[in-house]
């Protein structure tokens, strides 16, 4: 079965999820770049008259334009995704990376923890209900940690401070809209991609996570005048109850309606 998804809200961005090995793609090219993650199978993959065998925990990553084919091996379940990137959106993050380039072909073992999480925590954010501003977060993450390599420390200057408390303040009034981090760019003037960055090391947590603690905050407030938690979990920004029940443990270590009980009771 193969399937595509994509966020209304991200739209340089595109999912494909394949578990099906009755395919046989023939040589072509995507006018995107591309990060492609096998799960289960192995597979020949070709390229530049090269053939490379890849297994379980390999992501591939191809420069738009690239001629390439890759098909099952011994028709076993064969299970990957693909993730394509709108040209523009890379060549931004690429200049936000002292210009580095992403014209080569890249083939790298993820199974080590740090990665596995990386990639792993990227995929299930793609396809889940969370925030664009979530979403887009890790897929720079993904790319910054496996594909740019050393990266210089991040240091702040007065001016860019002054900018990530106009962040902050932007994130404490709206933090249960759907936020991008195109909207903290234009509210702030800094690059989005040094947001994260400089956001991180300014407040110890990228936006993303600053406005999901503001959203549990408000939550636990609601919660405590004994408001339903239907009506609370969508006035905190959460997508439905089931996505706010998650969250809110994550953070609490306990379920909003035990939560309730506990302090009403």
């Amino acid at each position: 079965m193969i399937q595509f998804y994509c966020d209304k809200d991200l739209p340089f961005f595109e999912l494909k999820s394949c578990n099906t090995s009755e395919l046989s793609y023939k040589k072509h090219a995507h006018e995107e770049y591309s990060i492609g993650i096998v799960n289960q199978g192995r597979s020949i993959f070709w390229y530049e008259g090269e053939f490379e065998e890849i297994g379980p925990n390999t992501m591939v990553f191809l420069p738009h334009d690239l001629v390439h084919s890759c098909n099952p091996i011994n028709q076993n379940m064969w299970e990957y995704k693909m993730i394509y990137i709108n040209k523009s959106w890379l060549q931004g993050l690429a200049k936000s990376n002292n210009n580095r380039s992403f014209n080569a072909i890249v083939i790298k073992d993820v199974s080590d923890r740090k990665n596995c999480f990386l990639v792993n925590k990227m995929l299930e954010s793609l396809q889940s209900n969370a925030s664009p501003l979530e979403k887009e977060t890790n897929i720079v993450t993904v790319f910054e940690q496996s594909l740019v390599g050393e990266k210089k420390k991040v240091e702040i200057n007065k001016k860019e401070y002054t900018r990530l408390t106009i962040i902050q303040d932007y994130l404490q009034s709206c933090f249960a809209e759907k936020i991008t981090l195109d909207q903290l760019e234009a509210a702030s003037g800094l690059n989005k991609f040094h947001i994260i960055r400089l956001f991180k090391k300014a407040f110890k947590m990228p936006p993303h996570a600053y406005q999901t603690l503001l959203r549990i905050n408000y939550a636990k407030k609601e919660l405590r005048r004994n408001r339903p938690l239907l009506e609370v979990a969508y006035k905190s920004g959460f997508y439905d109850q089931s996505h706010f029940i998650k969250v809110f443990k994550y953070y609490t270590g306990t379920t909003p309606d035990r939560y309730q009980k506990n302090l009403l009771n």
